[in-house]
């Protein structure tokens, strides 16, 4: 099981409406993850039991370093982007988590 993580600014709306799409692109590919949002101030939090985070480019760049993989989107609630970003994440760093 993957823990995934959606960081953006205020941790109320975008991460929000992310960490609920990034749940349904795991389920519709097969990936076993748990997802959780959360405002960048409080990511610290979870980094140390988190396998990839999704964010925008201007917050990955402020996150301290960990062995967390990062997943950049420019836009936090493009579902196309977001899946092509987030299943060639998977592929690359966790390839026995998607489906056979």
């Amino acid at each position: 099981m993957l823990n995934l993580l959606c960081v953006c600014g205020n941790g109320m709306g975008t991460s929000t409406i992310l960490k609920i799409n990034v749940k349904k692109i795991c389920d519709a590919n097969g990936i076993d993850a748990t997802v959780e949002s959360c405002a960048f101030s409080e990511a610290m939090t979870y980094l140390n039991t988190t396998d990839l985070v999704l964010t925008s480019p201007e917050w990955s760049e402020m996150l301290p370093p960990s062995d967390a993989k990062i997943v950049e989107t420019m836009n936090l609630i493009d579902t196309e982007e977001i899946t092509e970003k987030l299943l060639a994440a998977v592929k690359e760093y966790f390839p026995d988590e998607l489906k056979k």
